[in-house]
């Protein structure tokens, strides 16, 4: 183990810091080096001098940040910074999502990001990461969160659709651009009727 009172991951004022590897996870303050878990806004954000990410995010922050310097890595890749080791490994959130596995020393640790532990057909399933040290995103943790089996849901909404179209009626269905509507598009059943997609999430699905 580590012989350090300084914790080898560390929230400040710009983010989730390594101080090991000079290097942060998912800031949200301008750095110089960033290790980035996936696509969404409030995880990749504008203004780093260098990304790090999985190679299938690459071409979405690129699409979503414009000119940027960076780098793609694959699953379980190690790759180190400052004699820190660091790889990537399936969050299941959506497309290219990653956790973010660090090792100094003999310690281990590990952040989730963003993560879904039931694969939805689209994003590369989550994978369980050993660590000594988790530190987890928790949007849902809650209680009173409590989601039904994604094929009841997809079933409830073919279904939905179905007796809408049966009657004359249009359906419309809402989903953020990146992972929910990619998500929907696969569950679907297009035997019903045409599907039409709104044009920033068309533009997603291209680059996607």
């Amino acid at each position: 183990m580590r012989n350090s009172a300084t914790p080898l991951l560390a929230f400040n004022k710009k983010g989730i810091y390594c101080a090991a590897a000079d290097v942060y996870l998912d800031p949200w303050k301008p750095v110089d080096k960033a290790i980035i878990s996936h696509g969404h806004a409030d995880h990749s954000r504008w203004g780093h001098k260098k990304y790090i990410t999985h190679h299938t995010n690459v071409p979405i922050i690129k699409h979503r940040l414009g000119d940027i310097e960076v780098s793609g890595k694959d699953w379980n890749e190690i790759f180190t910074i400052n004699n820190v080791k660091f790889s990537l490994h399936p969050a299941g959130h959506i497309i290219g999502s990653s956790q973010i596995r660090v090792e100094h020393k003999g310690e281990i640790w590990v952040f989730t990001g963003d993560y879904k532990v039931e694969d939805d057909g689209v994003a590369v399933p989550y994978e369980l990461v050993k660590c000594d040290t988790f530190i987890t995103e928790c949007t849902f943790g809650l209680p009173a969160f409590k989601w039904q089996p994604q094929q009841e849901v997809f079933e409830e909404i073919n279904s939905w659709w179905e007796q809408n179209r049966s009657e004359g009626r249009t359906s419309v269905l809402f989903g953020y651009s990146l992972g929910k509507a990619q998500r929907l598009l696969k569950h679907l059943n297009p035997e019903i009727g045409k599907i039409h997609t709104h044009g920033a999430i068309e533009n997603m699905t291209e680059v996607l």
